[in-house]
């Protein structure tokens, strides 16, 4: 069971639903956003807990999903959090927790395409592991970090390794917008699942898969800084409202760092236990 955003055709709005099985609930009758039907389920939802028996039903497969993000929603993400990732990187590991942001404008559903734009040839996959924040947190304590969390899903944090990096003088830095935020490059979803369902996030397999090839496998218990220390950092400099996306970093095996970049052709494949399968193709500008 997942809350998605989902449309019943390509030029209509997105409205929030849950899926159930090989159908999607509309919610948007009873609940405007995502944002606003997490702040009302902060500690997450059951079945039993949804208005399901009155609200429209449409087949999974007759509906578009797109990411269960709101455009009014703050998406953030987590560099170097997995020593082994920070090591074939050629990075040290991070003292503190390094955090950027993306644009909802780069975000995808979890089957639409990854864009190439004409500006890079060196795009590369990270599947990551997001948590979604249901209640206000502001100036919150690690302890208390779990008490704001309603949900989890995954990402795709595509990166133009060839355009990641600056030279400043003697000096090296990221370039985070033209790395990180490109148009229609990220993939988010397959919808959001309900932190009652997932026992433990610090234990859950992620595997990515380029084409048939097995990429990414590893698990969640690898972080470097906890979901709960990253939202006790961030917490202390922004306050983190309901609807929006912390991703946790991304485990050993993108392919940028062994030269294997994303073409026109590819599909690219993040699986997380207890919450489902993003799978994009990748296609060019």
């Amino acid at each position: 069971m997942l809350l998605v955003s989902f449309s019943t055709d390509r030029t209509s709005p997105k409205r929030p639903g849950m899926a159930v099985g090989d159908s999607v609930y509309d919610l948007s009758s009873k609940y405007g956003s995502i944002s606003r039907f997490l702040a009302t389920h902060p500690d997450g939802w059951t079945e039993s807990s949804l208005p399901l028996a009155s609200v429209p039903k449409f087949d999974r497969g007759a509906v578009q999903l797109g990411p269960p993000v709101d455009d009014s929603s703050s998406i953030y993400l987590v560099g170097a959090n997995y020593k082994k990732h920070a090591e074939e990187a050629g990075l040290d590991i991070p003292q503190t927790p390094v955090i950027f942001q993306k644009p909802v404008t780069a975000l995808v559903g979890p089957t639409d395409p990854i864009v190439i734009p004409p500006i890079s040839t060196q795009m590369d996959f990270e599947g990551e592991l997001a948590i979604v924040i249901g209640r206000v947190a502001r100036r919150v304590s690690a302890e208390q970090a779990k008490l704001h969390i309603a949900g989890l899903t995954i990402v795709n944090d595509v990166t133009a390794r060839d355009l990641q990096w600056v030279d400043l003088g003697k000096h090296r830095i990221v370039d985070w917008l033209s790395s990180k935020a490109l148009d229609k490059s990220t993939p988010v979803g397959p919808g959001i699942a309900s932190r009652s369902a997932v026992a433990d996030p610090h234990r859950l397999k992620l595997k990515t898969r380029l084409n048939e090839d097995l990429m990414q496998d590893s698990d969640t218990s690898l972080m470097v800084f906890s979901i709960w220390v990253l939202i006790e950092f961030l917490s202390l400099r922004v306050t983190l409202r309901p609807g929006d996306l912390l991703s946790t970093g991304p485990p050993v095996g993108v392919g940028g760092f062994r030269k294997i970049f994303l073409k026109q052709g590819d599909r690219v494949r993040v699986e997380i236990e207890g919450i489902g399968l993003i799978d994009n193709p990748v296609t060019a500008e």
